[in-house]
């Protein structure tokens, strides 16, 4: 599991997950997302930030480079000679942190990524949408037509995980019909194209 900030690029600004999130579930990982406005969910991270920023000064910074040699300089002070874990450093403390012992490989990625686990994860959500007076909704950047009969009405679209299916459900939980997601790939998710920010989610 690993907790990240509800806004973008980590999040969205809607209840549909980002491509990123997605990623990672494909991946096998968890995301863990704070609430909307309360820092207070990831204090010590938080205040890292405010402790990076005010000792950087990434505003100051003429370009990427400098900016880039501030903050390894910070990591290293932070890590090698600042003793937060009295009287040692992070590093001293904590040898650890310098050990990988599954280097991240590209080239090994699509073997191991998991579309099933996305479907499952989808599934845990249940997205409303109301119709427009075409008939048509939209879900991830991409319009579904169930007929102009339920326009104005908001129905409920959940992810059918065993059929890869988007199934959509009337006021009373019945279904209604079911559509092939039409963008949903390893192509679209890895390459952060599955939505673009002018479309409605």
């Amino acid at each position: 599991m690993i907790r990240f900030d509800n806004g973008l690029p980590w999040g969205t600004t809607s209840q549909v997950p980002s491509a990123l999130a997605l990623w990672l579930v494909g991946l096998g990982m968890r995301p863990l997302f704070g609430r909307p406005r309360q820092s207070t969910d990831n204090a010590v991270v938080e205040r890292a930030h405010g402790v990076l920023n005010s000792w950087v000064e990434p505003e100051r910074c003429p370009n990427q480079a400098v900016l880039q040699a501030r903050l390894t300089a910070f990591a290293l002070f932070q890590r090698e000679r600042y003793p937060a874990c009295q009287p040692q450093t992070r590093l001293a403390a904590y040898p650890q942190l310098l050990d990988r012992p599954r280097p991240y490989a590209t080239d090994q990625e699509a073997g191991c990524w998991s579309m099933q686990a996305v479907f499952e994860y989808l599934a845990t959500f249940r997205f409303q949408r109301k119709i427009e007076i075409n008939g048509r909704f939209t879900l991830f950047s991409r319009s579904y037509s169930v007929g102009r009969e339920f326009k104005r009405r908001t129905l409920a679209i959940q992810m059918d995980p065993g059929a890869h299916q988007w199934v959509v459900y009337d006021d009373y939980g019945e279904a209604l019909c079911r559509f092939e997601p039409q963008n949903l790939s390893y192509e679209t998710i890895t390459s952060l194209a599955l939505a673009s920010r002018r479309a409605k989610g």
